[in-house]
């Protein structure tokens, strides 16, 4: 369907484009931040029908806000911040500079992930207040109201997208959509980054073949077939996302963990193992406009197994 198409295409450039400033702040380099303000108020003007302008350039005392739209009476800031704690503040400095009187609605627009904030809404509802649920919005529920769009305007923010942030597209394709979809899921996860006693030197071969000797052939074979189906898949997602070394560790350190949980809850065999992190991954992933592929979940997971990222090596064992 075109419609599908060119979702699927919109979603790829706006998750590169959350994924480059999330490695930007990694780096403290805040260019992308400062960019992103005229971006989104071009975008949402383009989808929204807003007439947004850069407040914050012509107006000292909207501190709080970054666009704003005294036509439709909603303000905006744009922030790469998800703790609530910037939440609150903005709501604080609006309040403060007596921007309700201005504006009917605030929004937080986070290029990122937000988080599960345990509070429903902040302000009285007598005098002004925001929707923890509406009025907060991450790239996905952007992706949601975009898919809303009819096909003249969807295929309007497609070109605007192309145009602003000049992406080569990877070829559209189920595996493909699998594997980004997963690497997205698995690299916002909130393990941490302890590796605990886990090697972080590869051994593949020592561990396929001394560790996993029972399960060796099975696991030799099942990459060899499924690698001629999703490697250049595989190859393909891995060179047009770019996660930054803070995301990429925390996805490897998360799949140390997880999978080392998951592999002591069946005792050891692989085999199981991997059947039940290749179920999970594909619950975590929810749904898409198609089914996602299993086949390219189970190749990205035997392949990080190959790597040392799934199932790791102990420190303290030769294995």
């Amino acid at each position: 369907m075109k419609r599908a198409e060119l979702l699927r295409s919109v979603s790829h450039y706006l998750t590169h484009l959350r994924m480059s400033v999330e490695a930007s702040n990694s780096l403290n380099l805040q260019d992308l931040n400062v960019h992103a303000e005229a971006f989104f108020r071009d975008l949402l003007n383009l989808t929204m029908d807003y007439c947004l302008i850069n407040v914050n350039i012509i107006e000292k005392n909207a501190r709080a806000i970054d666009l704003g739209d005294e036509t439709n009476r909603i303000a905006i800031q744009v922030t790469s911040t998800a703790d609530f704690s910037k939440v609150r503040h903005t709501f604080s400095g609006f309040i403060e500079s007596n921007l309700q009187r201005k504006y009917d609605r605030l929004v937080v627009l986070i290029i990122g992930v937000k988080k599960s904030y345990r509070v429903t809404s902040l302000g009285d509802p007598a005098v002004f207040s925001i929707s923890v649920a509406n009025d907060i919005w991450d790239v996905t529920d952007l992706l949601k109201m975009i898919g809303d769009l009819d096909l003249g305007k969807l295929q309007a923010c497609l070109d605007f997208l192309r145009k602003e942030l000049r992406l080569s597209e990877p070829r559209q394709s189920n595996e493909v959509r699998t594997l980004m979809r997963l690497i997205e899921v698995l690299s916002v996860s909130e393990e941490g980054m302890l590796a605990g006693d886990n090697r972080e030197d590869p051994d593949p071969e020592g561990k396929i073949r001394d560790r996993f000797a029972d399960h060796a052939e099975f696991l030799q074979k099942e990459y060899v077939k499924l690698f001629e189906i999703y490697g250049r898949a595989l190859k393909e997602v891995e060179a047009h996302t770019d996660l930054g070394h803070v995301r990429i560790r925390k996805l490897q350190v998360y799949l140390w963990n997880w999978s080392d949980r998951v592999l002591r809850e069946f005792k050891g065999d692989p085999k199981a193992a991997l059947q039940a992190l290749c179920d999970r991954v594909m619950a975590m992933m929810g749904a898409g406009e198609t089914d996602f592929d299993e086949g390219a979940v189970r190749y990205y997971l035997i392949d990080q197994l190959i790597a040392c990222n799934v199932f790791p090596n102990k420190a303290a064992v030769n294995a």
